[in-house]
């Protein structure tokens, strides 16, 4: 099996995990209910994203490969850790954004193994919800277009960073560490 599918697959597993546990540390910052409910939501099915990962991997007989560094880590180095509930909304909005596009770009993409592209429109049709309540939070909140706008702008530094290691995820300085039984 394509060694970069491997990476790929392993790196998307931790980048869900790492939104998952960014998500579950804001219910702690909040008191309005409905906010709790959402947050903790989007949390979970982060969560189950990286779990839908892992199962694929395993299914395709792929290694599992130590990521040291998620996806979201290079919007990091651009802008710091976020400060307030307001900056994590806007960079997860216009991160599920960038994932969306993405995902649907590589769903359909003749090439892509079946049981990968059922993960792809299983998580298409749930980031369709977690763009919807994040952009319904941020349009409350009189601070986020210019969030908003930041956020966009460090996208595309990462984009543009990493789309040269678009077929080779392997060669990114720092990303991970294959085992002894890595797919090569």
């Amino acid at each position: 099996m394509n060694r970069n599918l491997a990476w790929k697959l392993n790196w998307y597993r931790q980048s869900e995990l790492e939104g998952s546990l960014l998500l579950g540390r804001m219910v702690g910052t909040v008191s309005d209910s409905h906010l709790i409910e959402c947050l903790t939501q989007h949390c979970a099915e982060e969560a189950e994203h990286s779990r839908l990962w892992d199962q694929t991997i395993r299914e395709l007989g792929l290694p599992h490969i130590r990521i040291f560094r998620s996806y979201q880590s290079f919007y990091l180095k651009h802008a710091g850790p976020p400060a307030s509930l307001m900056d994590v909304l806007c960079f997860t909005q216009i991160f599920e954004r960038r994932v969306h596009q993405r995902f649907h770009a590589e769903a359909s993409d003749p090439t892509t193994p079946n049981v990968v592209r059922q993960a792809f429109e299983r998580m298409i049709e749930d980031e369709k919800g977690h763009l919807s309540w994040v952009a319904h939070w941020l349009k409350n909140q009189p601070e986020s277009s210019s969030c908003l706008q930041r956020y966009q702008q460090i996208d595309q530094l990462v984009f543009s960073e990493l789309q040269p290691y678009e077929n080779c995820i392997y060669n990114i300085a720092g990303l991970g560490l294959e085992s002894d039984h890595s797919a090569r």
